[in-house]
């Protein structure tokens, strides 16, 4: 006799949906602040003339906002 397939756990796909949704708005709010603060150099690169310098702050900075963005973002899901 066959055994009848089990039924889905909605409680436990659903959670895994909203942990999977909360690392997914994490890695957005990175990409963010990258293209962000890179468009902002880019844009001071243009008016001030200093190519490539300002490109290059914005983008250290936008990496280093976002690391820090996401340290404290990931910190408050292991609680």
């Amino acid at each position: 006799m066959e055994e009848q397939p089990k039924k889905p756990n909605r409680d436990n796909d659903a959670n895994f949906m909203a942990i999977g949704l909360r690392f997914t708005a994490v890695a957005f709010e990175f990409v963010g602040m990258l293209g962000i603060l890179g468009f902002v150099g880019h844009k001071v690169d243009e008016k001030y003339g200093v190519d490539p310098w300002g490109l290059l702050v914005g983008l250290l900075l936008g990496l280093g906002l976002g690391l820090f963005v996401m340290y404290r973002q990931l910190e408050k899901f292991n609680r």
